[in-house]
């Protein structure tokens, strides 16, 4: 099952993995297998990009890969423009993939979507 997690740190938490992975492999060590990883920077920014709509075109999406905007629009029932707006958003979040024919397909299973209502100081 392909997954790929979503989180909420703040930009100290972002930062600070980043500079970890990075002294790991500039010292020639091996980075384990992680599933790829999507962070926001607060919990209402979270809710913002992946609104109760957005997660439903993605579940939509996941039964019918190789649609196109127009056919997963009349699947969900919603204007064309409307879900062309959420289908840009989840392609530059790499929760959508779009093929060169401007088909659609979501490339994961499973999101795990962790989000402390503190994020440390």
């Amino acid at each position: 099952m392909k997954r790929i997690e979503i989180g909420v740190g703040g930009l100290r938490q972002v930062a600070s993995a980043f500079t970890r992975t990075w002294e790991r492999t500039r010292s020639g060590q091996r980075l384990p297998e992680t599933a790829p990883r999507v962070d926001f920077e607060s919990l209402p920014a979270l809710l913002a990009a992946l609104t109760p709509r957005r997660l439903e075109l993605l579940d939509v999406l996941g039964s019918n890969p190789g649609v196109s905007i127009r056919a997963l629009a009349g699947r969900l029932g919603r204007d064309y423009k409307n879900v062309h707006g959420d289908v840009v958003v989840l392609v530059a979040l790499g929760l959508i993939e779009r093929d060169a024919a401007g088909r659609l397909s979501a490339p994961y299973d499973e999101l795990v979507i962790r989000a402390p209502l503190r994020i440390a100081a």
